[in-house]
């Protein structure tokens, strides 16, 4: 076993974006984590804090309006975000410590779970609500899981032609 090694700038490209996946993969554990022992009030008290000068100097900025509104409505849905977040997150971590350690089944892994991940984002864009940032997030999506691909063939050709 050894670890992943870029060699051409798709390569590099894709292990940035593997690592992104990762870095993303470790936010999200720590936000179910965030979820589990905070209060969503608390949380939303806490964002009002540290959002309060900002919205006085711009009441539209964007970022801290965004979350402002992202917390407001937490604790309805918790549970649901507490799981899915570790769920979500787990996958992700999965897959990318498996493709940075070379490990074959790394790859059909993130394929599969990566995949039914992003369809549920197209199902929350088409069904719940259009999101720029979600609509941004899916394209990022499809671009990752086609670098797996791609990469993916060339370790089972290398795997082929080394048997």
């Amino acid at each position: 076993m050894s670890w992943y090694h870029p060699s051409s700038i798709l390569d590099k490209v894709f292990e940035g974006g593997i690592l992104l996946k990762g870095i993303s993969g470790a936010l999200e554990f720590i936000g179910g984590a965030l979820l589990f022992f905070v209060s969503p009030a608390s949380i939303h008290n806490f964002i009002v804090f540290i959002t309060h000068r900002e919205l006085l100097t711009d009441p539209h900025d964007k970022i801290a309006n965004l979350l402002l509104t992202s917390t407001q409505h937490l604790g309805g849905s918790r549970t649901f975000l507490i799981v899915y977040l570790w769920i979500h997150a787990t996958i992700k971590l999965i897959a990318v410590i498996g493709i940075l350690k070379n490990q074959l089944w790394a790859y059909p892994f993130s394929l599969i779970t990566l995949g039914a991940l992003m369809l549920y984002q197209v199902y929350s864009i088409v069904f719940v609500s259009v999101s720029i940032g979600m609509i941004l997030l899916t394209v990022f999506d499809i671009f990752i899981l086609w670098l797996i691909l791609r990469e993916y063939k060339i370790v089972r050709k290398n795997l082929a032609q080394q048997s």
